[in-house]
């Protein structure tokens, strides 16, 4: 997943439209084809609307650093297409640069859908903007979200939740629980929880 890439914020959903408003029910892939960037077969088969070519070029042109702005533009096509896990790595460029409010409340808005298909990573990502990105944070609220997130979906946010239960702004937590946590976000496919991190922070780049 893209967050926290250093990429210019995608000139799209910068006005009053935002994608969200545009994705009907997405699906989560579990794979992500291999497609090269210079590949014009994927090419031809994402413009014909073929969500899986188009994730792979997003995911190719995203190792480019001189492509983040076409893996953003694919990306943001995939999500139309209906991919969940292209709405997250959409949505998580707009929220990891410069952004307005507007692109603040419709990438919160591109994560709830995509959390909605069970894309983990998604569900974390709500998760951080209301505890990192809300004015002031919705700490009660981001608590509760998180916890739910975790055992319904696992994975990422089991991370988000014991990184911010850590920082001791959530209130107390029973001993031995930012390991646990960690544990069911490695379990649950978030490999930066595995490896039996000392903290929950330090898993944060």
């Amino acid at each position: 997943m893209a967050v926290g890439c250093n990429r210019a914020t995608p000139a799209s959903d910068s006005g009053a439209a935002c994608v969200a408003d545009s994705v009907g029910t997405l699906r989560l892939f579990s794979t992500i084809p291999t497609c090269a960037t210079d590949d014009w077969t994927c090419r031809a088969r994402c413009m014909a609307g073929d969500a899986k070519s188009c994730l792979g070029l997003a995911s190719a042109a995203e190792r480019d650093p001189l492509m983040i702005e076409e893996a953003d533009r694919f990306y943001r096509r995939t999500c139309l297409l209906g991919a969940a896990n292209a709405c997250t790595n959409y949505a998580a460029g707009l929220w990891a640069n410069k952004h307005s409010a507007r692109q603040l409340t419709c990438a919160r808005r591109v994560f709830e859908k995509a959390c909605a298909a069970k894309e983990p990573f998604a569900c974390g990502m709500v998760g951080r903007v209301m505890l990192e990105s809300t004015t002031p944070p919705a700490l009660a609220e981001g608590r509760a979200y998180l916890e739910n997130a975790c055992n319904k979906v696992g994975g990422f946010p089991c991370r988000v939740l014991a990184k911010h239960l850590e920082s001791g702004k959530l209130g107390s937590y029973p001993p031995g629980l930012i390991r646990t946590l960690l544990s069911r976000a490695c379990a649950g496919g978030d490999p930066d929880a595995c490896g039996g991190p000392a903290t929950a922070s330090e898993t944060f780049h």
